[in-house]
């Protein structure tokens, strides 16, 4: 993990790499997010292998309390909590810390766990929402702390089948689906219809592209309101590489 020389620094997206934690062990990929509960912007980060870990600006800390995720995946700052998905003993479960924590996982001081029987395949928080998207489903996690959370239901037969495609652009979040990259809106509306995709226009295209073990990426463009896709296959050659625009 490379660290930047601050917390600010990272956050502007200023700066330069200065050095490397060189502690983490078959780390997957890496999801990243900011939070501020004690008036020190702090960034965290999960990697699919090894516990979550945070850094301040000055210390990097591995959140391994008792009760805490042992490999998440995926990591998200939600009402004033850290919510963590993504471990591969219970890949359908959310755990969540205590209100104002980022270290407890206490069920006594409010920290809890979430279970939306499906294996979860990224999380994003949109409009005062947690958004949890699994394989085959999509939840929503409302209210503010584990005394009125409630999990709601999205589609019960649509879900993101590829990790690392969620993005939130133009006011919705984008994601691919099992037919396409569909959005969050439009499937929330019209259920697993195929109106909802996205990419119908160019289906038999991105059918080839999704139905290929090719691990993707995504990103958006804020300037362009631009969502893009990245796909890596390491028996494809640079000569070979193809797009869709």
């Amino acid at each position: 993990v490379y660290k930047r020389q601050s917390v600010y620094e990272a956050a502007s997206g200023s700066g330069s790499w200065t050095s490397i934690d060189s502690g983490r062990t078959n780390a997957i990929r890496y999801s990243f997010d900011r939070y501020n509960l004690a008036g020190t912007e702090v960034i965290v980060w999960a990697d699919g292998a090894n516990n979550a870990t945070k850094y301040n600006g000055t210390t990097v800390t591995d959140l391994s309390a008792t009760g805490a995720p042992a490999n998440p995946k995926f990591v998200k700052h939600f009402k004033n909590a850290l919510f963590f998905a993504g471990m591969s003993a219970t890949p359908e479960e959310v755990v969540f810390t205590a209100p104002y924590t980022d270290n407890d996982f206490s069920a006594a001081n409010g920290a809890g766990v979430i279970n939306v029987t499906d294996d979860i395949t990224g999380l994003i928080v949109f409009r005062e929402q947690l958004i949890i998207f699994s394989r085959g489903k999509i939840h929503r996690l409302v209210g503010n702390t584990i005394a009125d959370f409630q999990l709601q239901p999205i589609s019960l037969d649509i879900g993101c089948i590829k990790e690392d495609t969620i993005q939130e652009v133009g006011g919705d979040i984008a994601f691919v689906g099992p037919d396409g990259i569909r959005l969050l809106s439009a499937t929330d509306r019209i259920g697993d219809f195929g109106l909802a995709v996205a990419s119908r226009p160019i289906q038999s295209e991105t059918n080839q592209l999704f139905s290929s073990n090719t691990k993707f990426s995504s990103c958006v463009i804020r300037k362009k309101n631009q969502y893009r896709l990245f796909g890596y296959a390491a028996a494809i050659s640079e000569d070979s590489a193809q797009g869709i625009l």
